[in-house]
């Protein structure tokens, strides 16, 4: 979707052509559905071929998608029409696994053509992404025990250091440069909140490395480095 940015920014609801509105659930909503119920509507979205790519020879993955699968589950069928009802809001009044979903009020149906687009749109929301597959091949067994090692050793790093949503809504309340009151920050998207908390510390870190320019006068440390770019929407820190 063009310009799918500003309609997350400004937090308005998203014409998915004539298919649905996708609306954007304030943390409000969220909190109110309950987090650990909200996070199994996600699980439609996140699931893919890629994923699962083990438990399919190459002959059942030929012409397979992303719909395809989570048809092949009841399980996945039955997240992903309830996950559909909460965002769309809209009635489906009929699904066809060949044809696909419609809903009441749209021309148009939610199908294996136009399915992997609505998922990217939903996770965007949720300032969610699928989760990326890293394909290793090892030239023996003691080369894969060595990389299983390290990737276990990232997660519990990855675990113990990661920032709970409770301390980002705490960053996002009292470490602008205003005071925002959390009332405010409820009725956010978790994109709006997720995206106020990367601008105020892409800030900070700008602000810690023009203090450091003053004193060493070193000009990498703020070449190409403005703040503005760093709190651009599309903005990706160089490697």
């Amino acid at each position: 979707m063009k310009n799918l940015n500003l309609y997350l920014k400004v937090q308005k609801p998203i014409k998915f052509y004539d298919v649905c509105i996708i609306n954007q659930p304030s943390f409000e909503e969220i909190l109110d559905y309950g987090t650990e119920e909200f996070e199994k509507l996600l699980l439609p979205y996140s699931i893919t071929i890629d994923n699962i790519s083990e438990e399919l020879t190459d002959e059942q993955k030929k012409g397979l998608t992303n719909f395809d699968l989570l048809l092949s589950s009841k399980e996945f069928v039955f997240y992903l029409l309830i996950s559909l009802e909460f965002f769309c809001k809209s009635e489906i009044i009929d699904f066809d696994e060949i044809e696909g979903i419609s809903f009441k009020g749209f021309k148009g149906k939610l199908n294996r053509n136009n399915f992997d687009e609505l998922a990217e749109i939903i996770l965007n929301i949720c300032s969610r992404e699928r989760p990326k597959v890293e394909k290793k091949v090892f030239a023996n067994e003691r080369q894969r025990d060595i990389w299983e090692k390290l990737q276990e050793g990232r997660k519990r790093y990855a675990k113990k250091n990661e920032l709970k949503l409770e301390d980002i809504l705490n960053i996002c309340e009292f470490g602008g440069k205003y005071y925002i009151p959390i009332g405010e920050i409820l009725k956010w998207s978790l994109w709006r909140i997720l995206n106020c908390y990367k601008s105020i510390m892409g800030i900070s870190s700008y602000e810690d490395s023009f203090g450091i320019f003053l004193v060493s006068g070193d000009k990498k440390l703020i070449e190409d480095k403005h703040w503005t770019e760093l709190i651009k929407l599309n903005y990706k820190p160089q490697e």
